[in-house]
Formats: structure tokens, C-alpha cells, sequence
């Protein structure tokens, strides 16, 4: 597969950039560890050139991120230089202060649709956000969608919000919500330390063919999208991946590094945000600053972004190492198996392996594990 991706060829496709780490909650399942501004964040004349460089680097698609990235005071200039240049630009908000100004600044920056992260219904989204914020956030969502906009909403999967989510969609669905995206609440930052929220692994098994329902049932109105951090593979692989619009209809392993790009507020880069870096006391994952050399040159860095282009899949372990998807998967969501077990090469937040250690075959859709898989999935705990 990545012989397949390389002749394809690299490039930041998808961006999704941090622009403050400043925010004005402080949720029990932040993996940022979001609150205050980093040091040294970048200047406007930074910021402007780095989205140049992604322009030049034929970004498409960029998601303006935080922190709450309507907290830094240029968000919709920054906007305004991507869009135009070409490429689509949206933002992901908590929702909490979106007054006149917000929706102003939205409309200079030309924004696609606008994103708000809703964790739940009410009791659920204020326990683990700020009471009051669900209040908050469906009044941004219903006035953006009023004024025409196209909204769509991020949800991060933890055990207070797991069994409503049916309940969840339809509600967001009757309030106008166009797109649903779902990812897994994985134990990374806050949620590291409040474990109690994490799902186990094996719900996968009712998570996954949950959101292929939903997704046949919205239609073309409504969109439910699962992450690049739920699956994988089994009898409702098409139906979960071809949902998010792209041509390919089954997962082909992650793409950080590849054709997704993350940037920090103090203009470190990584192959994603989501992976780890100094605000969990690591540094392996970043790939240079562009404080120091252009966007352009660390990714064109033939030793930049190794762990995906020049993955090995014999470094793979446990389940994963004996896998019959591992040369396509290879391993899933980074960010999953490293949060998990801090193992990028072995992680248990997979539909086909979950389906085959608990005996589900009548999930695989007609797939028949060898028993090398067999014997590896009944010696492992999850």
C-alpha cells in the first residue's frame, strides 16, 4: 500500500490547523490539553505566510481549530487569505460566545460551513464541557443555520453519550445539522485522567454498524461520518468509510503525513494535530517548525513523516502483526494505538479485531481469519 500512496504522491490535501491552544472551557476530554495560549504563537505575517505555503502545497481543505480558535483575534483573516486562495476552509467551535461579531467574521472569512463540537445531549455534553454550553451551542447552531449556513457538528464517543446517540442524531437532525461526524473519545490528554469515560474497545462491535444505519438513513440531507479513528474492515466497512465522499470506500491506513497535515499555534508541524507532542512532554512526532524553515521544506523533507511513508509493517505487533489487512491498515489511527498502549504498532480499537477475539465472525462478512489470527486474538486481553 504505501508503494501505492507514493505513487499517487504525498501532499497536504487536508490541514487542520491550531491557531491558539487559548479556550474558554476546559473539558474532561481535551487531548490538548487546551487553555491557555502557547508561547510564541505566531504572528499575523506567520500566519499569512503559512497559509500561502499550503496554497502553494495544494492543500484543498483546511479546518480552523484550538483550542476555540474564534479567541484568536485574526481567525477570519486567515480565513480570508486560504479561501482566496482556492482552498475550503471551515472551523470546528465549542460554541460558546458565537454573537454578532462571530457570524460577521465568519462571512469575511468565507467559510464553507461552520463546525461545533456537541458531546451529548444536555446532562452528558455540560458534565464533561461547562454547564450551560449545550444551551450555548445549539443556539449557535440554530442561528447558523437560520442564516443559511451549512452546520455541521463533531461529537467525541465516550460512555456518558454512548447508548443516546441514536436519540442525539435525530435531534441534530431536526435542528438542521447537515454533517455528523463521530470520533472515538481515546485516553490522550485530559481523558487520560479520566479514564471512566473511555470506552472499551469492544464497542466498537455496536458502534460501527450503529453508524452505518444512521448514515443509510439520513440520506443526502443528512451525513454521518465516521472518523479516521473507528473501524475497521467487516460487513459494514463501505457503507462507515465511503460515507465521508471520498473514492476510496474502504480504509487504506492513516494518511498523517501523507495527504493530512496538522499546525500548531507556535508553528510546530505533525503528520496530524491529534498526535502528541509537547504539551504531553513528547517531541517524536514533530517534524520541524515553520519559525525556523518554510512549510514547504519540511514537507518536501525526504526524512520527514517516516512513521507513515516509510512504514514498515514488520514493526507491527500482538494482533496487528498477523492481521490480513495489516499491508492496507497498517494499524489504524495512529493517535488511537498510541493513546491506547502508547504502541503506535498495536491497537486494539479495530471492528476486525475485536469481531474475530470475541468470536464474531457472523460481523465479517463472509471473511474467514486464519487460524494464525485465531490463535493471537484468543491470547489477547483486548
Amino acid at each position: 500500500m504505501i508503494e501505492l500512496l507514493e505513487r499517487i504522491g504525498y501532499w497536504p490535501c487536508y490541514c487542520v490547523w491550531e491557531l491558539t491552544l487559548a479556550c474558554n472551557l476546559k473539558c474532561l476530554h481535551c487531548g490538548s490539553y487546551a487553555g491557555a495560549r502557547r508561547e510564541s504563537e505566531l504572528t499575523l505575517e506567520e500566519l499569512y505566510r503559512v497559509a500561502d505555503a499550503l496554497a502553494e502545497l495544494r492543500c484543498e481543505r483546511v479546518t480552523l481549530s484550538g483550542g476555540e480558535p474564534t479567541l484568536h483575534p485574526d481567525w477570519h483573516l486567515i480565513g480570508r487569505r486560504l479561501t482566496d486562495r482556492g482552498i475550503g476552509v471551515n472551523i470546528i467551535s465549542n460554541g460558546w460566545d458565537w454573537d454578532d461579531e462571530q457570524f460577521a467574521r465568519a462571512r469575511h472569512g468565507g467559510l464553507t460551513n461552520l463546525g461545533f463540537s456537541l458531546d451529548g445531549l444536555e446532562p452528558a455534553h455540560d458534565h464533561v464541557r461547562r454547564k450551560g454550553s449545550f444551551a450555548r451551542t445549539m443556539g449557535a447552531i440554530d442561528r447558523a443555520v437560520a442564516e443559511g449556513w451549512r452546520v455541521a457538528v463533531v461529537s467525541c464517543i465516550n460512555t456518558l453519550n454512548l447508548h443516546s446517540l441514536p436519540e442525539m442524531g435525530q435531534m441534530l437532525r431536526d435542528h438542521g445539522v447537515v454533517h455528523w461526524q463521530l470520533q472515538l473519545g481515546l485516553p490522550s490528554g485530559h481523558l487520560a485522567d479520566n479514564r471512566e469515560l473511555v470506552i472499551d474497545p469492544e464497542e466498537l462491535l455496536w458502534i460501527v454498524p450503529l453508524l452505518a444505519e444512521m448514515g443509510e438513513q439520513g440520506g443526502d440531507d443528512f451525513e454521518v461520518v465516521g472518523s479516521h479513528n473507528i473501524g475497521y474492515y467487516g460487513k459494514w466497512e463501505q457503507a462507515l468509510r465511503g460515507a465521508d465522499g471520498t473514492p476510496i470506500d474502504f480504509w487504506v491506513g492513516c494518511r498523517a503525513g501523507i495527504h493530512v497535515i496538522g499546525i500548531e499555534s507556535n508553528g510546530n508541524v505533525k503528520g496530524c494535530l491529534s498526535l502528541p507532542s509537547a504539551m504531553h512532554g513528547e517531541d517524536r512526532f514533530v517534524e520541524g517548525c515553520v519559525g525556523e524553515r518554510p512549510l514547504q521544506e519540511i514537507w518536501r523533507d525526504a526524512e520527514a513523516f517516516d512513521r507513515n511513508r516509510s512504514f514498515d509493517e514488520r514493526l507491527l505487533a500482538s494482533f496487528c502483526g498477523v492481521c490480513r489487512y495489516r499491508d492496507i491498515c497498517r494499524g489504524g489511527c495512529s493517535w488511537a494505538a498510541y493513546s491506547y498502549a502508547t504502541d503506535r504498532y498495536d491497537n486494539p480499537y479495530c471492528f476486525y479485531r475485536q469481531a474475530v477475539r470475541l468470536g464474531r465472525l457472523d460481523l465479517l462478512d463472509g471473511d474467514e481469519p486464519s487460524a494464525e489470527e485465531l490463535e493471537v486474538a484468543r491470547r489477547i486481553a483486548r
